[in-house]
């Protein structure tokens, strides 16, 4: 009788040890299908952060241009004949280039948007853009 309980609960030692490898692997299973999911998703939102920054760039630039041809427009002709025409506004290239190239040096997006006279918030969106590009 003493060896009859001796197996069972050897056997049942055995099963419950079973039952708990079986769960570790599906939990590893299911840990690294999260993994490649959750990566997959960063990749798609980075694309989409990458092509959102290049069209606010491009809106941006299109409303410098449209300022820029304002004033061209509305300043009278004789002031217009003494004062120098308006430098163009930078291209959305140029000033990506700035932005990057300060940012690898080091300066703040306050300091940056002086520089570069952009807005604050823009020169901020600009340089976590610009440093996530770099850690990639």
């Amino acid at each position: 009788m003493v060896t009859l309980l001796i197996v069972v609960s050897t056997l049942l030692l055995l099963l419950n040890v079973k039952l708990m490898m079986s769960r570790k692997l599906m939990i590893e299973q299911e840990s690294e299908r999260l993994e490649a999911a959750m990566a997959e998703f960063i990749t798609a939102v980075e694309h989409e952060n990458d092509a959102l920054y290049d069209k606010l760039m491009d809106r941006l630039e299109q409303a410098e241009a449209k300022m820029a041809q304002r004033e061209t427009t509305d300043a009278p002709a004789a002031e217009q004949a003494s004062v120098p025409a308006p430098i163009a506004p930078p291209a959305a290239d140029s000033r990506r280039d700035k932005v990057r190239q300060l940012t690898k040096q080091g300066f703040s997006a306050a300091h940056i948007a002086k520089l570069l006279e952009l807005p604050i918030g823009e020169a901020e969106v600009a340089v976590q853009l610009e440093k996530k590009r770099q850690i990639r």
